[in-house]
């Protein structure tokens, strides 16, 4: 285990706990709240921080899967969550428990903390609040707001310094992500026919179910990297998503892209439109890893 990741957000929160900025930090980019929450983490040496980290993480697993918790261990983004210490799977946790509900709204912020997961796991709920919810969907803007202007009163200029150590969206960034962008690894002229059959998925999805949102939102997105396909975790069968993900990162050492990380939300895609159109057999053919509620 490399706690390559980790090992950046707890150099962020040691910034902080001495005086310093988190964006000292080389390849720290994210918002300056997030960093007073690794500042906690950081009071402890960064071995010893990162096994509790990694505990928490496989808890957070055992939580949501129960008995079968292991059938995920192999999936490719939780491989390399354990490795590097990402928060992904905290994100994806929080999510579980969002709703029309003050809890949601809590979790709905948090999670914006991470922007290029939230354009996943978010734009389903803030349409479902929209729909159903107003009151909701007004406590979530409002503690959003406060959760990153508070430390706007004593650092006026954290956002100026994070969007300044942030990497620039570019061609390059949008084709390492884990979906349609990453076409443009090898047809870099195709940002405008790409642009529009993303905006078309994205739409479309949120139209759907959650997960099938969750997956339109994977494809369309223009950020991000391969272990994003994290907040795809219990939106298909682990027997499904465990060896695709598997056979994606494979394809993609060969390739030397992306590409074949598309699959796994088009897996997604495909499973619960299989169960739209034959419920009767998809209720048959699933079995104890079959990880729906768990997405939910």
């Amino acid at each position: 285990m490399n706690a390559w990741d980790f090992s950046i957000l707890w150099q962020a929160g040691q910034a902080l706990l001495s005086g310093q900025s988190p964006y000292s930090t080389p390849f720290f980019y994210y918002p300056l709240p997030f960093a007073y929450g690794m500042a906690i983490m950081a009071l402890l040496p960064q071995k010893v921080s990162f096994g509790l980290w990694i505990a928490m993480n496989l808890f957070l697993l055992m939580a949501a899967f129960r008995k079968t918790f292991w059938h995920w261990l192999l999936y490719v983004p939780v491989l390399h969550m354990l490795s590097s210490g990402n928060v992904d799977l905290l994100f994806w946790a929080m999510e579980r428990q969002m709703g029309r509900h003050w809890r949601g709204a809590i979790l709905g912020a948090l999670i914006t903390l991470k922007p290029q997961v939230a354009l996943l796991l978010l734009p389903w709920h803030i349409l479902d609040w929209l729909r159903h919810d107003r009151l909701v969907l007004m406590r979530w803007l409002v503690i959003t707001i406060s959760l990153w202007g508070a430390p706007l009163v004593w650092d006026p200029s954290w956002v100026a310094d994070w969007l300044q150590a942030s990497p620039d969206l570019t061609l390059h960034t949008a084709s390492n992500s884990p979906g349609l962008f990453s076409l443009l690894k090898i047809w870099p002229g195709i940002v405008i026919p790409i642009s529009v059959v993303a905006v078309t998925f994205f739409t479309w999805g949120q139209a759907q179910g959650k997960e099938t949102a969750r997956a339109c939102a994977l494809l369309s997105s223009p950020i991000g990297l391969f272990y994003q396909t994290m907040a795809l975790l219990g939106c298909a069968p682990a027997g499904m998503l465990v060896p695709v993900s598997l056979l994606a990162a494979m394809l993609s050492l060969l390739s030397g892209t992306f590409i074949p990380f598309a699959l796994l939300p088009f897996v997604v895609i495909a499973w619960h439109r299989y169960r739209v159109f034959k419920p009767e057999n998809a209720s048959l053919t699933s079995n104890h890893s079959h990880p729906t509620a768990h997405c939910n």
